[in-house]
């Protein structure tokens, strides 16, 4: 039963929303993205496709972003989706090496400092 907009003007019914597909999709679309992108990631890691995927993000991005305006309403979406898919895809993979990179500067500078503690500690005893 829809719910009654009780207010000093007519009384009004209310409509619930419709669901449909495009409603479904503009909701969900960065979720799905995002998925869509770890397993492209996922795939691209495993078949040695890394700098190959970081490139297609960029120009899938690009060439997006160069005729979003004469791309019919209906199918923007969908595109779009695809598209950040893509470039999610290409920004985890250098991301990946990067944070490993900066695991081992940051451990061997732990490991440096722990050094000249444990050379301290040596003087000590």
């Amino acid at each position: 039963m829809a719910p009654w907009n009780v207010s000093s003007d007519a009384l009004t019914i209310e409509q619930k929303p419709r669901r449909s597909p495009s409603r479904w999709l503009h909701q969900n679309s960065l979720r799905i993205a995002v998925v869509l992108g770890l397993v492209e990631a996922a795939f691209a890691w495993v078949r040695g496709f890394r700098i190959e995927m970081m490139l297609i993000g960029v120009l899938a991005a690009l060439i997006y972003l160069n005729v979003r305006h004469r791309i019919p309403v209906r199918i923007r979406r969908p595109i779009w989706v695809f598209v950040m898919a893509q470039a999610i895809a290409g920004i985890l993979l250098p991301a990946i090496y990067v944070g490993i990179g900066i695991a081992v500067v940051v451990g061997g500078i732990m490991l440096v400092i722990l050094a000249l503690v444990m050379l301290g500690d040596l003087r000590r005893s």
